[in-house]
């Protein structure tokens, strides 16, 4: 009977030990399933990690692209605003320059005017002297003749 006691206990232990065969196949293959989702997340985020990289590295180009042509525009503001600034001191110089030609033109017209005007004044004085005398030099001629 011993014997019976014991093949009933190895059949128990022997069951036993099957289900924690099983017990440990599920979980190996629920591992399993875990590695290989794992390592699938691993491999998108690798990917993702190298669309990012990829990105990166774009928007660092377009940055220094972008900074560039800062500095080009930057550089180009500087020289137009120095030619401006150029163009401006000529004109104003220019300006001044016609300005006082403009001014000693008009002084000039302006003396022309007056001389002109004391001449037709003493032409009309003389005139009027003379048209004052006619009288006189009416009365000569008549005694001349």
């Amino acid at each position: 009977m011993s014997s019976d006691k014991e093949v009933s206990d190895l059949k128990l232990k022997v069951g036993l030990i099957e289900k924690d065969v099983e017990i440990v196949n599920r979980s190996v293959d629920k591992i399993a399933l875990s590695i290989e989702k794992i390592q699938e997340l691993n491999n998108n985020i690798f990917r993702m990690i190298t669309l990012h990289e990829s990105k990166h590295d774009e928007h660092e180009k377009k940055a220094i692209n972008l900074q560039r042509d800062i500095k080009d525009l930057h550089e180009r503001i500087d020289t137009l605003e120095s030619h401006i600034s150029s163009r401006i001191d000529d004109l104003r110089s220019d300006l001044l320059l016609h300005k006082k030609s403009d001014k000693l033109s008009v002084q000039t017209i302006m003396q022309e005017v007056e001389k002109w005007k004391w001449m037709i004044l003493g032409g009309i004085l003389v005139g009027g002297f003379l048209l004052g005398k006619l009288d006189i030099l009416a009365n000569l001629f008549s005694i001349v003749k």
